[in-house]
């Protein structure tokens, strides 16, 4: 008798940014795990299909990965973890089968679905803009981020403005003013490139957003603050996981493309010296990306 899928969770309500390498650190902690899958989408340029599949080595590792990811938050989004129900099973190499849509029917509730296809929907209209970074004036790369419109569409819209400068003001030429390896960049002051000034498109500042998006991976980006209510222009990118800051910046987007260059930008920086990495690292071009580069 198979008995894989009282060791198998399925896990729906995924994010986009989730893949099968996030999805294990975060299930590891639970067991040994066998394998984890994420369907493919091949009918969209998502990577996944919004669920997915894993497999532990032990029941009770599996029943403990329920217990306590069911309803929990994973990249902003609310996840349900549950035990895969009969149909889910493996072939003789293995492999797990998940894309006969008689499975996704005993696996996948009515609710299940609809979120999914909602943020499909959602995604698919999320800006993409970039930044382009030189390195004592010497353009070295581009990184690609993807900003959460269908969460916080005020504080994106900011950010693409002043990436694309149509208000007369914005980020093309300023600089990366701070640099602390293993934790984050920070830019945006285009007034004073030390931290103390910037402004934003609604005036000196304005309120936060929400805290729905957390800081819980490398590229997450947020808004810098000097406190409640006070968002500017400035910004920041994570190098890592930064928890502590949850509830008190605004997370508004994502590194999808680009993260090397992104780890070029941090060899750079000094802990010592944060505001003066060994190289002036500038914006020398930015705005949005077209659709289709997008894809």
């Amino acid at each position: 008798m198979d008995t894989s899928k009282n060791r198998t969770v399925f896990v729906s309500g995924l994010a986009m940014e989730v893949d099968e390498k996030s999805l294990h650190s975060v299930f590891i902690t639970f067991g040994e795990i066998v394998q984890v899958t994420l369907p493919p989408d091949p009918s969209s340029s998502n990577r996944h299909r919004g669920f997915g599949l894993i497999e532990f080595e032990e029941e009770e590792d599996a029943r403990a990965a329920i217990s306590n990811m069911n309803d929990a938050e994973l990249f902003g989004k609310t996840i349900n973890a549950r035990q895969a129900r009969s149909g889910t099973n493996t072939t003789g190499g293995g492999s797990m089968i998940f894309n006969k849509e008689s499975w996704i029917d005993n696996n996948m509730s009515t609710a299940d679905r609809t979120a999914n296809t909602n943020d499909t929907t959602l995604r698919k209209s999320n800006t993409r803009v970039f930044l382009e970074f030189a390195f004592d004036d010497q353009p070295n790369g581009k990184i690609e981020i993807e900003l959460r419109d269908d969460i916080v569409p005020r504080t994106v819209e900011n950010f693409r403005a002043l990436c694309t400068g149509e208000k007369g003001f914005g980020f093309k030429g300023s600089c990366a003013h701070r640099i602390i390896p293993g934790f984050m960049m920070q830019a945006g002051d285009f007034t004073n490139a030390d931290g103390t000034g910037g402004k934003s498109i609604y005036g000196n500042s304005f309120d936060d957003e929400n805290f729905s998006l957390k800081h819980d991976a490398p590229g997450v980006l947020s808004m810098a603050n000097s406190g409640p209510d006070s968002n500017g222009s400035q910004f920041f990118i994570t190098f890592d996981k930064a928890p502590w800051l949850d509830d008190k910046h605004v997370v508004f987007g994502k590194v999808v493309r680009g993260m090397d260059i992104l780890r070029m930008v941090e060899s750079l920086g000094d802990k010592d010296a944060p505001t003066s990495p060994r190289k002036r690292i500038t914006i020398c071009s930015c705005g949005v990306v077209a659709a289709a580069q997008a894809t």
